[in-house]
């Protein structure tokens, strides 16, 4: 979730947390920078549904991450050319120009491991009703404030992904770059190159009968179509990259447990992402 610098709360109270082995809901191990259980285990814990007000609600995984995360293959060069494939330009050609690059790893050799979900949370209407035109509202699909400094002094995440489908690129998958409070309060720089992380554009206006930014809500649906089709291909893309299916996850899954964790992503349908990965994973079903 992004937010602007002076509405952040920095972290007061981590001492707790940061002293423990084991950080968090999802129970994140300092030794071995992984959350508890196998991949699959992993998954489940950190794809529950997040509800406003960040709360969490257990949901089952599609067929297609079940298997991802306990029998498939790794991904294939097939595979990767079908993401790209579904890629929108310009950055497709990004894409394909980095394709052969490797992906970040820990400052001590870990590998890229977690593929986090996020929505940005702006632009913030305060109490405007959210725009019937959502997808293709200039105001809500605008890249600049999170390219020209807005909201940091560098882009926030590795990708931006607007309404319609589009993405512009803050940090190829080869940069080890931090978005979670774990990564940037209590783990610090050892965690950073085992998250990629997505910015997924999504407004945000206050609950009804509120006016703090505690309570506050996006719109319904939470994501477009084309949102879901491209953050299917980024994670396959991602995963060829990186040799191995990413454990997906969730920016407030991630943090769940430290103070002050965010509540995105809002209105995230586990069930239309499945579906999504399903479709472009169809190109060569034999190796997914």
């Amino acid at each position: 979730m992004m937010r602007p610098l002076f509405i952040v709360t920095c972290l007061l109270a981590l001492s707790g947390p940061a002293s423990a082995e084991v950080i968090g809901t999802c129970q994140f191990d300092r030794a071995t920078l992984s959350f508890a259980g196998t991949p699959l285990d992993q998954s489940k814990c950190l794809m529950r549904k997040v509800l406003p007000l960040g709360v969490k609600a257990d949901q089952p995984l599609p067929p297609v991450i079940v298997h991802l995360m306990s029998e498939a293959a790794p991904p294939t060069p097939a595979h990767k050319a079908a993401a790209i494939a579904a890629l929108p330009q310009p950055y497709r050609s990004f894409a394909i120009e980095h394709a052969n690059d490797p992906v970040s790893q820990t400052e001590a050799g870990l590998p890229l491991l977690y593929f986090v979900i996020h929505d940005t949370s702006t632009p913030f209407l305060d109490d405007e009703p959210f725009p019937k035109n959502l997808d293709s509202n200039r105001q809500i699909n605008d890249f600049t404030p999170y390219m020209n400094g807005t909201f940091a002094a560098e882009p926030v995440a590795h990708i931006f992904l607007s309404r319609g489908g589009q993405i512009w690129a803050g940090h190829d998958f080869a940069v080890a770059w931090r978005a979670t409070k774990l990564e940037s309060y209590v783990i610090g720089p050892a965690a950073r190159g085992r998250f990629v992380h997505i910015e997924v554009m999504q407004p945000r206006r206050f609950i009804d009968g509120y006016d703090d930014l505690a309570h506050t809500q996006g719109p319904s649906p939470g994501f477009s179509a084309a949102q879901y089709r491209q953050l299917a291909a980024l994670y396959i893309y991602a995963s060829a990259r990186a040799g191995r299916w990413l454990i997906p996850a969730q920016h407030s899954t991630i943090d769940d447990g430290i103070p002050d964790a965010h509540d995105d992503p809002q209105g995230f349908e586990l069930e239309k992402f499945g579906a999504a990965l399903e479709e472009l994973l169809s190109v060569n079903k034999a190796g997914a």
